[in-house]
């Protein structure tokens, strides 16, 4: 039987990674902090996992692996696996995004992944992400999550579109 309060402590807990994880790389740094919470460690390409031990390994910051070594050996005992994917469609900032049109600042995106596109129209939107820059030669990242709407994306208005009733189709 699950009581109430661990249920509760574990919608407190979605709830709060889900506001940290607003990004597939906020995600896996998110999940990052809590294994090594947990006391896994980073497992390098020269390291050889250990009886009972943690590790982690995270690629291009935006996938993450996480395994524990039993304490039985693989050949005879097999191993149990479970997976999960962060799947964000999403609108991303093009590497060149500033335009300007007509007196007002727009922001060049393209449509990642399997997007719905008409949930994004008329509505607050932010920017959260990695950003790539160039430091003293060096090429460095940093992750950014506005939080605060700094942009919308407006629905022609009615009067102008009599058949978005009918058939709305979008270009993305």
């Amino acid at each position: 039987m699950v009581s109430m309060s661990n249920t509760q402590n574990s919608v407190t807990g979605l709830k709060a990674f889900l506001a940290e994880a607003v990004t597939p790389f906020h995600a896996v740094k998110a999940i990052q902090h809590r294994l090594d919470a947990a006391g896994f460690t980073v497992l390098d390409t020269d390291t050889v996992p250990e009886v009972g031990g943690r590790y982690y390994r995270i690629a291009n910051g935006s996938s993450i692996v996480a395994l524990r070594v039993g304490p039985n050996d693989v050949a005879s005992a097999g191993i149990a696996l479970a997976g999960a994917h962060t799947d964000s469609p999403t609108l991303m900032v093009k590497p060149k995004p500033e335009k300007t049109r007509q007196g007002y600042a727009q922001l060049g995106v393209e449509v990642y992944g399997g997007v719905l596109l008409n949930p994004w129209f008329d509505r607050d939107l932010s920017l959260a992400g990695r950003v790539s820059y160039r430091a003293d030669g060096v090429v460095k990242s940093t992750l950014v999550n506005f939080e605060q709407p700094v942009a919308i994306i407006p629905s022609l208005a009615i009067h102008l579109d009599r058949e978005v009733n009918q058939k709305r189709s979008i270009n993305p």
